[in-house]
């Protein structure tokens, strides 16, 4: 839906932790009288209660290697109606899609020119139709249940096979069933192989877990909190003959 242009300007929350990139952002946005800005604190605990209370018209987020998907979903659901923009120096194609499935209205890189920067902002902001999610050219995608979801999670956040049954309440061999599936399924050689597409896919950082102060809980099983639904696998062609090769590297 198009944002409504009166002679309101447009309500909009910047968050960064870099206080240098906050207040260039803001000189550079100040200079219209078309922006309404809140800069938010750069805190991730403190984001989610301001969008929440502040309902603006646009959130600017710099997306910074703590963040995920989960933080996404958290803004959308804080203000459903808002255009959510991504800020980053490169996305990968994978998260680009995710993102978009999840209802980011758009994406800017770092390094833009002062007129680049605005007039992109300002035409994520007034565009009739947003583009829909669309699968990177040459990429495959593949259904995830809730455990696998689980476990590609925690295997990008780097946890060992004992960790990951503490996280999720089963046996060390149960995990080691689940993921010699898990391998097969996606095509996977080993676990790490596994947690680079999780991490392309969703950065799987501390904003996606839920509890006490937002998003970090100290109970294991938060950390198994599931956020992917699939995964999107590029160059699938690259991959070819790694099915069953992950055996080697299932009992970490």
């Amino acid at each position: 839906m198009q944002h409504s242009r009166t002679n309101q300007p447009l309500q909009l929350v910047i968050y960064t932790d870099d206080t240098l990139l906050s207040l260039g952002a803001i000189g550079v946005l100040n200079s219209s009288a078309q922006w309404d800005i809140t800069s938010a604190e750069p805190s991730l605990y403190s984001l989610v209660p301001l969008v929440e209370q502040a309902r603006p018209d646009m959130i600017l987020v710099d997306f910074s290697p703590e963040m995920s998907l989960g933080l996404i979903s958290s803004l959308r659901k804080a203000a459903p109606d808002a255009r959510l923009v991504l800020w980053a120096r490169s996305f990968s194609d994978e998260l680009r899609y995710q993102a978009r499935e999840l209802g980011v209205a758009g994406f800017l890189p770092r390094g833009l020119s002062k007129e680049a920067f605005v007039k992109n902002l300002l035409a994520l902001a007034e565009a009739d139709d947003l583009s829909e999610a669309q699968r990177p050219a040459h990429s495959t995608t593949v259904s995830l249940t809730k455990r696998e979801s689980q476990l590609v999670t925690l295997l990008a956040q780097g946890l060992k096979n004992k960790e990951i049954a503490a996280c999720i309440g089963i046996s060390e061999g149960t995990v080691r069933v689940y993921l010699s599936k898990l391998f097969a399924k996606i095509g996977a050689r080993d676990r790490f192989e596994v947690a680079v597409f999780g991490l392309k896919n969703a950065f799987c950082g501390q904003a996606s877990w839920d509890g006490q102060n937002g998003f970090v809980t100290e109970s294991d099983e938060g950390r198994a909190r599931p956020m992917l639904k699939s995964l999107v696998l590029v160059e699938p062609e690259r991959r070819r003959g790694y099915t069953g090769h992950g055996a080697r590297a299932i009992g970490a």
